[in-house]
């Protein structure tokens, strides 16, 4: 039962990780980057389209890292995903908040209903946080499940430093 769980989030994990900063965020990041060359936004969004995708890799990265520490002896790649996601989260969540803060100033509505355009961004890439709290259980979970092969490890070399030494001398 507990294996098909952690396939079953697995799945999910990669499913809403190609969505939401796969897509998602990096589709947002080339639309204000190619809107900058148009010359509709300011060069600013050059810099948020940078760093939006920059953050959106980082948790595409910890994805990556996750399904390979999933072998016990790759545990210290739980680590980096872990932080990797947490970096990547918080620089997505930082220009969205940016975003949202220059929109809600300068930019009007969209569509009939005038919908401010802050809250198309919000409702596209406040889901990253879904695939990131995923990650983070993922991650720590590969990383307790993989406590007994450091505690084997540590117990190998401890046997290796305390094994007894070859002798000198011949003894009749």
């Amino acid at each position: 039962m507990k294996n098909f769980l952690k396939k079953c989030l697995e799945i999910i994990l990669l499913i809403s990780a190609v969505i939401y900063p796969g897509l998602m965020a990096m589709l947002s990041a080339a639309g204000w980057r190619y809107n900058v060359q148009e010359g509709n936004y300011p060069v600013l969004f050059s810099v948020y389209s940078f760093w939006m995708t920059l953050g959106a890799g980082m948790i595409l990265t910890a994805v990556i890292l996750c399904r390979i520490g999933r072998k016990p002896k790759y545990y210290i790649l739980d680590c980096i995903s872990l932080a990797l996601d947490v970096l990547g989260t918080a620089v997505c969540m930082i220009i969205l908040q940016k975003f949202c803060h220059y929109a809600d100033q300068n930019f009007s509505g969209i569509g009939d209903s005038m919908k401010p355009v802050s809250d198309l961004y919000r409702d596209r890439l406040l889901p990253i946080v879904f695939p990131a709290f995923l990650l983070l259980i993922l991650d720590i979970w590969n990383f307790l499940e993989s406590r007994e092969f450091r505690i084997q490890k540590k117990n190998q070399k401890l046997a290796e430093l305390n094994a007894e030494a070859p002798k000198i001398l011949e003894e009749d």
